[in-house]
């Protein structure tokens, strides 16, 4: 295999793994959104404290924001997934040669921020729900001031769940990261 053809190989690749990337992207941010508009219906969300409305229409603007670029994003890699000439095409998307030198490539400086952009949105909007919901716990457990109710009580378990995801989240993004820098340089 010479290194056009394995070059071709691995833009297919990658071009199969980014529109999987986004399909799950696209109907994960469709769950959240759906979650986001459930949550207006848990009580009278006009009455609501504005912090907390105000993180969630975020959070599902930001949801809806992700659905639809994830939709573009899986068109755009399904166009290119068709075209001949898809190694140059690609390369060309990702970055461009130095001028001094055609055998210097170096990538748009853009391109990870705009790839990233769906799966940004989902995790913004899943912080911006959680920072709404963790907002109105805590305001109502503030409200009696006796720190003895069920409010309080609500809060500080929730709370401690939340912790807990926030440390096994962090905790599986480093082991992953970890564990892709040890494998690519094997």
């Amino acid at each position: 295999m010479n290194d056009s053809d394995r070059q071709e190989e691995l833009v297919k690749t990658y071009i199969e793994s980014e529109i999987a990337k986004m399909n799950t992207t696209g109907v994960t941010a469709a769950l959240i959104a759906g979650v986001i508009s459930g949550s207006f219906s848990w009580y009278n969300i006009a009455v609501t404290h504005w912090p907390t409305r105000a993180a969630w229409l975020s959070g599902l603007v930001l949801s809806i924001a992700s659905v639809a670029s994830s939709a573009i994003h899986t068109a755009a890699f399904l166009r290119m997934k068709c075209d001949r000439e898809v190694t140059k095409r690609f390369r060309k998307t990702l970055g461009k040669s130095k001028k001094s030198n055609e055998h210097v490539w170096r990538p748009h400086v853009l391109i990870p921020y705009v790839l990233g952009g769906p799966t940004l949105h989902l995790k913004l909007a899943v912080l911006a729900f959680l920072i709404g919901l963790f907002y109105d716990i805590w305001r109502a457990a503030n409200a009696n001031l006796t720190w003895r109710g069920d409010d309080v009580k609500i809060a500080a378990i929730v709370t401690i769940v939340g912790g807990f995801v926030v440390v096994n989240y962090i905790f599986s993004v480093l082991t992953l990261v970890h564990h892709s820098i040890h494998t690519s340089k094997a």
